[in-house]
């Protein structure tokens, strides 16, 4: 062998055992990245992480339960600010002792973690959705977005979110999403009462809701802001079924030990039945949608979701209609939610609402529709949404899983730990927010007032970021601009907080005074 031959062997030799070494710091425990071996050395152990105390087969869940628990598991978001001051910015748990989590409350651990979360972020799946649709082969495929991992999520993915991220798509939804608006307007007018205000006004935001995202989706109204529309009528029965699922999940979340599993609890039987109303009722839309689509000679109209989903390649139409219910299924309750909620902050805040309607003013005549050029420019509306979601996001956070151990705030947590994200905490901290209980839109159009990125983050980050985010904002920003250009809104009751059911939900009526502007 030449000296040549020589060297070229050991180059070679020196980059294979340089890959095989990259390849295994990516599957050990000590890949972390910005960090040094000291600090992986130094790390205390996942046991001294400070939390509740630990019980056999309940973990520390039982803090959760009636009359033994100390929190109350309706106000999670009290619970966290208490584990918070008590026990600082990462707070073990045990979730019904059959896994372990961490709450983390500090924006630079939950960004390390969304750093590491590689090609297919890893969010435990909701099991007893996942278990739900194996016993349902004749609606699902699969188990959806909210239910894969890995490169079956991956791919799933890469084909439903082109109809769903794409400005241009989410424009295409516009008018539909428009006219809906209009008509919520004009059905608020009829509804006051002598108080100027709604009856079950929440309610009515559901509706709202519903058709909206269903004229968008399948370019069809259900009729839910009609005057005659009957409690018994498909399109009420599909929001108690949405508002069932929610609550159905919440309660599987608090049950011990995952009894669900082994016996037909009340909490499965309620979101069993409920889930099977909703998809039953929406499959029979889909169904007539995939009709008109079949039947259709307009070759140069906008193609509606549902068509757009329906002829993307590598997707099974039952994956496509299982995003189809999934978009309509979560977007009744969590866009009416964050709407209220920034109803509400603009209620209190005349100086912010008259900011705003002065914006509003300025770029859009009274009865014209909303352009994505008027939408583009409207800042300060935008500010108040954002301000709001800031203060009551529709979740606490998000949550995550790696494949590998991690050090964060000087712990080493091991690879298989949940990670629970407290972002509504954090974003109440003054040490991230100045004046941070209060309602201040202007803090998002200051450029010298920058926050951590990882603070804010109410549709979640990366790949698995909310996939109808652009959705929920044109939804939300059209109907809260129409209702701020038409009436002074006012709110002289006791202060609104938020209960959990899976997402956040008003505490308290929504008895707003809807005032005509001159």
């Amino acid at each position: 062998m030449t000296s040549l031959q020589a060297s070229r062997y050991i180059i070679r030799n020196v980059i294979s055992l340089e890959r095989s070494l990259y390849n295994f710091r990516l599957q050990t425990t000590i890949a972390f990245e910005q960090e040094t071996t000291e600090d992986v050395i130094n790390a205390k152990p996942f046991e001294e992480i400070p939390g509740d105390v630990k019980i056999p087969f309940l973990g520390t869940t039982w803090t959760y339960l009636p009359f033994i628990g100390k929190y109350n598991h309706k106000k999670l978001h009290e619970a966290s600010f208490k584990k918070y001051k008590i026990y600082g910015p990462i707070v073990r748990e045990s979730i019904g002792g059959f896994y372990d989590a961490v709450s983390l409350f500090d924006p630079k651990d939950i960004e390390k973690v969304f750093r590491h979360e590689g090609k297919f972020p890893k969010r435990p799946g909701i099991e007893f959705l996942a278990t739900y649709r194996e016993l349902r082969p004749r609606w699902y495929k699969s188990g959806g977005l909210s239910v894969l991992e890995g490169k079956e999520w991956g791919e799933f993915r890469v084909n439903v979110q082109q109809s769903l991220l794409r400005p241009k798509s989410i424009h295409n939804y516009l008018n539909p999403m428009n006219r809906v608006a209009d008509d919520m307007i004009n059905r608020m007018k009829r509804l006051r009462n002598d108080l100027m205000e709604i009856p079950e006004f929440l309610n009515e935001l559901y509706k709202w809701s519903l058709e909206s995202l269903a004229s968008m989706a399948l370019d069809k109204r259900l009729g839910c802001l009609e005057d005659d529309l009957k409690e018994d009528s498909e399109a009420m029965r599909m929001i108690r079924a949405a508002h069932g699922t929610f609550q159905g999940m919440n309660d599987l979340l608090f049950t011990p030990m995952r009894l669900w599993k082994y016996i037909p609890t009340k909490a499965w039987k309620r979101f069993v039945e409920a889930q099977d109303d909703f998809a039953e009722i929406a499959f029979k839309y889909v169904k007539e949608a995939m009709e008109r689509i079949e039947n259709s000679k307009d070759e140069d109209r906008e193609m509606t979701f549902i068509e757009n989903l329906l002829t993307t390649k590598n997707i099974d139409h039952r994956d496509a209609i299982t995003m189809l219910l999934d978009m309509l299924l979560a977007g009744v309750d969590t866009t009416s939610h964050t709407t209220s909620f920034a109803l509400y902050f603009l209620a209190k805040n005349s100086q912010a609402q008259e900011k705003a309607y002065s914006e509003i003013r300025n770029l859009l005549s009274r009865g014209q529709p909303l352009t994505q050029k008027v939408m583009n420019e409207l800042h300060y509306v935008k500010a108040c949404i954002k301000e709001s979601m800031r203060l009551f996001p529709i979740v606490q956070g998000t949550v995550r899983s790696l494949d590998h151990d991690i050090v964060l705030s000087g712990y080493r947590i091991p690879a298989g730990v949940v990670f629970m994200f407290q972002n509504l905490v954090a974003c109440r901290q003054e040490q991230y927010f100045y004046q941070a209980d209060k309602f201040i839109p202007e803090r998002w159009l200051e450029e010298d007032k920058q926050h951590h990125p990882f603070l804010f983050l109410p549709f979640g980050f990366g790949k698995r970021m909310c996939i109808g985010r652009r959705i929920a904002e044109q939804e939300m920003l059209l109907l809260i601009t129409k209702i701020i250009q038409n009436f002074n809104i006012e709110y002289n009751y006791e202060d609104i907080d938020c209960y959990y059911r899976l997402v956040n939900v008003p505490d308290k009526p929504l008895r707003f005074r809807f005032i005509d502007r001159q």
